[in-house]
């Protein structure tokens, strides 16, 4: 099943997003065209794994990796995998682009969760893998 992937920096707040994604009237949507959520630990991810891994993980499995905001740490770190690893065709990296305004606005998650549904959509059922990572949410609400 094709799937979006919490990954640790972001598991916990993965039944959050799937209830607004719920409340929004995407998850019916996205549960018709097999689109899952996942995180590390229910796929056996060791949560101490280098970036590179989860990522390599994600493009052998149909699963987009869901993170928060990181920067360019060593060869192995998100960003330097994706310039190094990504090509048309691969799935992209959904990040979150702050995660304290999706802990405590209402409108900022509701727009997070809006976009997260519309492009698992468009990757899984659209095929449109045409960037490498996508920040979200796309346009920055207030509130």
């Amino acid at each position: 099943m094709a799937s979006l992937l919490a990954d640790v920096n972001v598991q916990g707040h993965l039944p959050y997003l799937r209830q607004l994604i719920h409340g929004l009237g995407f998850l019916e949507i996205l549960t018709e065209s097999h689109i899952g959520f996942v995180t590390s630990p229910q796929l056996g991810i060791d949560r101490r794994i280098r970036d590179r891994e989860p990522w390599n993980y994600c493009q052998a499995h149909a699963l987009v990796l869901f993170t928060e905001n990181r920067n360019r740490e060593d060869e192995n770190s998100l960003s330097a995998t994706l310039q190094d690893s990504w090509s048309e065709g691969h799935f992209p990296v959904l990040t979150l682009a702050n995660k304290g305004k999706f802990e405590n606005s209402v409108v900022y998650a509701e727009a997070v969760a809006t976009d997260v549904a519309e492009l698992l959509y468009s990757i899984f059922c659209e095929n449109n893998c045409d960037q490498p990572r996508i920040y979200v949410p796309l346009n920055n609400p207030r509130g």
